[in-house]
């Protein structure tokens, strides 16, 4: 704290500096306001006797000036610092009235010339004072205590009382009062004055005066005041009292001195005005105190209003709004109209029942402050009922009785700052939760000092069972990646960022790896203070990065040798990376580059929609792709790609790779050609003589029950059966073919679903005693499909559920709607399939393994034809299965497929 007004201040300058404030009401200089070292300032300087009362306590101080008035073996030096009324006990209750009217917000006092005995050179003395009573405004504009400027006068009085006695005592009374005195005649306008008023007007002591020259030496502004002031008093109605205030200018050197004449006129019998005469008072310094206080008390004011937190004066016992600002209003969600120069509570009414009408009183009861911090507070605002947060504070102001009759109200809105505090402290919360969660390690370097504090997670990484020095840290680090660490500061120094990863040597000397991250904070400056990072122990991240490269290279020898292309795609630029066995596959030279969309163009026409589509779900949907499809070479032959991949994902489940292998299968694919063709042609042949011999049978067991031979007919029955089920298998083979061939024909047509289902079941019901196949239908409608297609995986499924579920008696069969499409399923409870088998089900000539491969015999040929007839009415086809419980086989199709 600057102390410099106090060096200046002469003898009670001193006395000030020598007290212990820190002991006083007003505690140590340091924590004064501005208010209090600007009026001590002003009043320490001053050439003019001032005293000031300061604070609640009413803490005196007064300067040179004054310290005579006091006397010898008084009040001086043991008052300054002192409470008003410990100091003054035996004035106290003159002057109490005086302070308490100034400090209730009332006028400034004037008393001349009064009697104030006060103790002084060892006794009671008779002491006559002519003084002033002001305000002294703190930074809010309240009066925070009373400002005396004072004169002495008991030599003045004295001398004034002996003036019939002698002219000496009163020119030695009005020198003592450095008063001016003047004698205007107004009969012959001439003007007389003491060598004190020659002086301030700026004339020599042998000077003449007339009227008109001392009316010159008064500024414009006043003069023409100042003379109607003269000649009201010369008139006798007016009593010949005359006071005015007015400034004067010295001719000498243009210094304004604003002073206060008072004088009396003289009439003879007539009435007639002849002589007016008084005395002139410099109160320049007075006028300019005052002037300050004014302004003190209108920055106050203005303080008050343009206060960023909300601020309003009560007063009263009803709490009369005295002053509000537009934060508080905001607070409030009032507007000034609504608000001030009315009682509180009736401005807010919803808040007088929430306790705050009892804090205020008990406030103006007791003088002691009131403060609420994070107090819940609802309010009508905005035509709302809002609850909001607010620390505010209710202090007592004293009148100049000393009694508490107002409450400055000073409040916050701190909601949002709540608000935030919560955010933080759940973002903290969450921080430590996820740091926690994910074993990193936490750090504070201090880049000044060079220390730095760790978590119990950051020794035990570095192998440390508790805190270390920074050195110890650093010796931990491998030695050959000490350069790593040291260029990691360095680039840190400057992008405000460190990053790096190394390895510790833990006490057991086994080998870990570490990352850290971190960022650096600075000063005002630019200077890096401090380095806030983590560490985490990434071992397992480096082995298993290790392993995986020797992984890929054994993948790579052994793509190699199965000629196995493999490729990876970026989702986001289409950019393709493939291996050498890739570009083979595609009849591609090594140095060949494509980009994914340039890749399709090797597709067949009919199957690029397919493969694209195919590839686009897989990424949707998570799932692998796989296809098999012809491609044309550069040199125009077809060769066939069997192609599976994945799409691989970011954090947010976003794709990014899509990574996959091909393999070139035209060989198996011309194989399988072939043996579709011997197939083809194998039961288009067989059809012919079995139909035959399926006729002769029919012929024979007709002709054997004509002769009786029962047992003979019975054996061509069997036959006959068998040769049903030949035939079965030979319709299997031939629809194979064609399915393979593409040239399976589908005939689509309007249809009602659900009677179609209830003829297929009641046909299969008749093949079966044992089961009662269930209808569990909902309402379908038309279908646009081939009903033949349908049927014939309808029947295929209700067949094997029968043929699988031998000790069951019961098969259901349901139906539902599906967004657009329709739902069948087919449910039986009996021998079930194997979990590993399931995705297999669907295959070409797979069949039941192991002991039930004879007990349920057939080609393994049903469910891939139904598998293919759905995925050409653009459907679906799945099973859900639980070994030894049963099965689900379902498929789905649009119920109104686009046709053309």
């Amino acid at each position: 704290m600057n102390r410099g007004f106090l060096s200046k201040g002469g003898e009670c300058g001193a006395l000030i500096r020598s007290i212990d404030w820190s002991k006083n009401y007003l505690g140590p200089v340091a924590e004064w306001p501005q208010s209090l070292l600007t009026t001590l300032s002003i009043l320490l300087n001053s050439k003019f006797p001032m005293f000031l009362y300061w604070g609640p306590e009413l803490i005196c101080f007064y300067n040179d000036a004054y310290r005579p008035s006091l006397g010898n073996n008084g009040k001086h030096p043991s008052i300054m610092g002192m409470r008003a009324e410990e100091a003054w006990v035996e004035i106290w209750p003159i002057i109490k009235p005086l302070i308490d009217q100034v400090l209730a917000g009332g006028e400034a006092t004037w008393s001349e010339d009064q009697l104030i005995p006060i103790f002084r050179n060892g006794q009671i003395e008779d002491v006559y004072w002519t003084f002033s009573y002001s305000p002294a405004h703190d930074e809010s504009g309240k009066p925070a205590g009373v400002y005396v400027t004072c004169t002495e006068t008991t030599q003045k009085v004295n001398t004034l009382q002996a003036l019939n006695d002698s002219n000496d005592k009163l020119e030695f009374a009005l020198n003592a009062a450095e008063l001016g005195t003047w004698d205007l005649n107004p009969l012959t306008n001439k003007f007389t004055a003491n060598n004190r008023l020659k002086r301030w007007f700026g004339l020599p002591p042998e000077a003449e005066i007339d009227l008109s020259l001392a009316l010159n030496s008064i500024i414009e502004k006043d003069r023409k005041r100042v003379n109607d002031a003269i000649l009201k008093a010369l008139e006798f109605s007016s009593g010949g009292n005359y006071i005015v205030q007015y400034t004067i200018v010295n001719a000498k050197n243009g210094k304004e001195r604003i002073v206060k004449a008072k004088g009396k006129a003289l009439y003879n019998e007539q009435g007639i005005a002849y002589r007016l005469n008084g005395t002139l008072q410099d109160i320049t310094e007075e006028i300019a105190v005052q002037q300050a206080f004014k302004e003190s008390e209108e920055n106050f004011r203005k303080l008050i209003l343009q206060a960023p937190v909300g601020m309003i004066i009560l007063k009263g016992e009803n709490f009369f709004v005295e002053l509000v600002n537009d934060a508080y209003l905001q607070i409030a969600g009032k507007t000034r109209k609504e608000f001030e120069n009315r009682p509180l509570w009736e401005a807010i009414p919803e808040s007088k029942t929430l306790g705050f009408d009892h804090i205020l009183k008990k406030v103006l009861q007791t003088g002691i402050a009131h403060y609420g911090n994070e107090q819940p507070t609802t309010l009508i605002r905005n035509g709302k009922k809002q609850t909001f947060f607010i620390n505010y504070v209710y202090e007592p102001l004293k009148d100049a009785d000393g009694t508490i009759n107002r409450i400055m109200v000073v409040s916050v809105d701190v909601t949002e700052m709540l608000e935030s505090k919560r955010k933080i402290q759940d973002a903290e919360e969450r921080a430590r939760l996820a740091t926690a969660a994910s074993g990193l390690g936490s750090f504070d370097l201090d880049l000044r000092k060079g220390t730095m504090t760790t978590s119990e997670r950051f020794d035990e990484i570095f192998g440390f069972k508790s805190h270390a020095s920074r050195a110890e840290y650093v010796k931990a680090i491998h030695p050959d990646d000490h350069i790593i660490r040291l260029n990691a500061h360095r680039r840190a120094l400057d992008i405000g960022h460190i990053y790096y990863e190394a390895r510790v040597i833990w006490e057991d000397q086994s080998i870990h790896w570490i990352r850290v991250e971190g960022k650096i904070y600075y000063d005002g400056d630019g200077k890096a203070l401090r380095m806030l990072g983590t560490v985490m122990d990434i071992t397992q991240q480096r082995n298993a990065k290790e392993e995986l490269i020797q992984i890929n290279q054994r993948l790579a020898i052994a793509l190699e040798a199965g000629s196995l292309g493999s490729y990876e795609i970026n989702l986001k630029t289409h950019q393709i990376r493939f291996s050498e066995q890739f570009n083979l596959n595609y009849g591609l030279l090594p140095n060949i580059k494509l980009s994914y969309d340039e890749l399709f163009n090797f597709i067949e026409d009919p199957f690029k929609t397919a493969v694209i589509e195919g590839i686009n779900s897989a990424i949707v949907n998570g799932k692998v792709y796989g296809a098999e499809y012809p491609i044309r070479w550069p040199d125009n032959s077809i060769h066939w790609i069997k192609e599976s991949g994945k799409a691989q994902y970011d954090e947010q489940g976003n794709p990014i790779t899509f990574i996959g292998v091909s393999f070139d299968i035209t060989e198996t694919k011309q194989l399988q050609q072939q043996k579709d063709d011997f197939i083809g042609i194998a039961s288009h042949e067989l059809k012919t003589p079995v139909t035959s011999i399926k006729a002769y049978s029919q012929v024979l067991e007709k002709i054997l029950l004509k002769k009786g031979d029962v047992m003979e007919a019975g054996l061509m029955r069997k036959m006959d059966a068998q040769l049903n089920r030949l035939t079965s298998l030979i319709g299997d083979l031939l629809d194979v073919t064609k399915v393979n061939a593409g040239k399976l024909q589908y005939n689509h047509t309007h249809f009602d679903f659900n009677e179609m289902i209830h003829f297929v079941i009641e046909d299969l019901q008749h093949t079966t005693e044992h089961h009662q196949i269930v209808e569990n239908l909902e309402e379908v409608g038309l279908v646009f499909a081939d009903k033949e297609r349908v049927s014939q995986v309808l029947t295929n499924l209700i067949t094997n559920a029968i043929k699988y579920s031998p000790n069951a008696e019961k098969i259901i069969v349901h139906t539902s709607i599906s967004g657009t499409n329709v739902e069948v399923c087919v449910e039986d409870f009996g021998i079930g399939i194997a979990s590993d088998k399931l995705n297999r089900v669907f295959e070409q000539f797979y069949r039941v393994s192991g002991n039930m491969q004879h007990t349920f015999p057939g080609l393994g040929l049903g469910l891939y034809i139904s598998s293919e007839m759905i995925k050409r009415e653009g459907g679906r086809i799945w099973v859900d299965s639980t070994e030894g419980q049963g099965s689900k086989f379902c498929f789905s199709i649009p119920i109104n497929r686009h046709h053309y």
